[in-house]
């Protein structure tokens, strides 16, 4: 049995769940529209972890958030159910599925679809809005987190961006603080802090593998 400090725990049961029990094209055509945000810190804080299970949405639910037109010159490729998958792994997605595994193991975590909740910030559809308040997309519970803290949106090419709305205590992408409302690129497996609650953006495919080594090696709760 492996210790619980050492296991991978991911919530909600469901993202687990369909790991364990489905084929990667399944997995996708459950989650591959967007990236997942997994937000770590779930043991040390109640009211964090009862925020995301009362608002995160679950399973394949909320809406994929609508594309702004603004052409850019990065983008991070998602695949979608209907999309060719590469039979080889790249170095790097070996690498970051190795990465994520590793980040998962210290405690509780939790792993939200970056989709629009429905009828939460109906007002603006093309951003997937982070905060405090209870009438964001992402609920983060925590002091250190502004009502309105920041967003996410995707280009025309499905690549994720991030804005800081101009918090009190500042958002971080790989330890390097973002300005305020100026668009800052993303990529598969960047950590990115809100104030104080660290999270990593994560494609699908990613969490999928990762869970999948977890899972062999015995190493997944719950």
């Amino acid at each position: 049995m492996v210790p619980p400090s050492e296991a991978v725990q991911l919530y909600p049961p469901e993202i687990v769940q369909a790991a364990r029990e489905v084929d990667l094209p399944r997995f996708l055509s459950l989650y591959g529209d967007t990236l997942l945000l997994l937000v770590r810190g779930l043991d040390d804080d109640p009211d964090l972890a009862a925020g995301l299970t009362v608002t995160a949405p679950r399973g394949d639910g909320g809406t994929p958030v609508r594309p702004v037109t603004t052409s850019m010159e990065f983008h991070t490729a998602i695949y979608s159910s209907s999309a060719a998958l590469p039979v080889e792994w790249s170095e790097r997605e070996r690498d970051d599925a190795t990465k994520l595994e590793s980040w998962l193991k210290p405690g509780g975590h939790f792993a939200i679809p970056l989709r629009k909740r429905t009828g939460v910030d109906a007002a603006f559809r093309e951003r997937v809005s982070v905060g405090r308040a209870r009438n964001k997309d992402v609920v983060l519970r925590h002091p250190s987190v502004s009502k309105f803290h920041g967003w996410f949106e995707v280009d025309e090419f499905g690549a994720f961006q991030l804005f800081d709305a101009g918090s009190t205590n500042g958002t971080q992408i790989n330890g390097k603080p973002v300005n305020a409302r100026v668009r800052s690129p993303l990529e598969s497996g960047d950590v990115i802090r809100f104030g104080s609650v660290e999270t990593m953006i994560v494609s699908p495919r990613t969490v999928w593998t990762a869970l999948q080594d977890a899972r062999a090696a015995g190493e997944v709760t719950p």
